[in-house]
């Protein structure tokens, strides 16, 4: 019995562990922590692309901040209706509207950790580590006790936002970077679910 509750705490302290198996812990540089992109953010609008049940749902997505960690999104399709309107409150998702189509628990329950991962100020950095190509900070239990980890480049850039419980959950890749990111990229490990962002404007 003893060995087996043994092996059980080993298994589930290597799972745990697994996102930063490859990095080196090291003392905190920092203790909140904002994206840069989130610094200046007042209103922006987006190309969005989401894979979803076998469809794809295309058009603008429009955000507008309206405090720290509240955030208005509508979703319209390229003739302007709505497809869905929400807002991220303290990376919680209060749903206004939503077509048929994505009104969804599953669905909504994605997006909700999505746009949290991507629309979070003040985060508090639980942990930092490093190795020689990367550092990362550590936000725990972001949601569903699930950790948030920020990867930036040796230059100080912000590379990758990661949901993970051990494993990775889900990953926000950030690419060709200007003034702000330009393209992003949601992916999602358990669920055949993508989506797809490119920056419109630079307010």
């Amino acid at each position: 019995m003893k060995s087996f509750l043994l092996c059980s705490f080993l298994l589930v302290f290597v799972s745990c562990a697994s996102y930063t198996k490859d990095f080196e812990p090291k003392e905190r540089t920092i203790e909140r922590f904002t994206p840069d992109y989130l610094k200046v953010f007042e209103e922006k609008s987006f190309k969005i692309s989401i894979d979803a049940f076998g469809n794809n749902f295309g058009g603008i997505l429009a955000v507008k901040k309206l405090e720290i960690n509240h955030y208005r999104l509508a979703f319209l399709n390229e003739f302007g209706g709505k497809i869905l309107d929400f807002e991220i409150i303290e990376r919680e998702l209060k749903l206004n509207y939503a077509i048929e189509e994505l009104d969804r628990k599953i669905l909504l329950n994605l997006l909700e950790k999505d746009f949290a991962m991507l629309f979070s100020e003040e985060n508090w950095i639980e942990a930092e580590y490093s190795n020689h190509e990367n550092r990362v900070l550590q936000v725990s239990k972001f949601i569903d006790n699930k950790n948030l980890y920020y990867q930036f480049d040796p230059s100080g850039k912000l590379l990758k936002i990661i949901l993970a419980n051990g494993k990775e959950d889900i990953k926000i890749d950030l690419n060709d970077w200007e003034k702000s990111f330009l393209k992003i990229e949601i992916s999602h490990s358990k669920m055949p679910i993508k989506i797809y962002l490119h920056l419109l404007n630079y307010q």
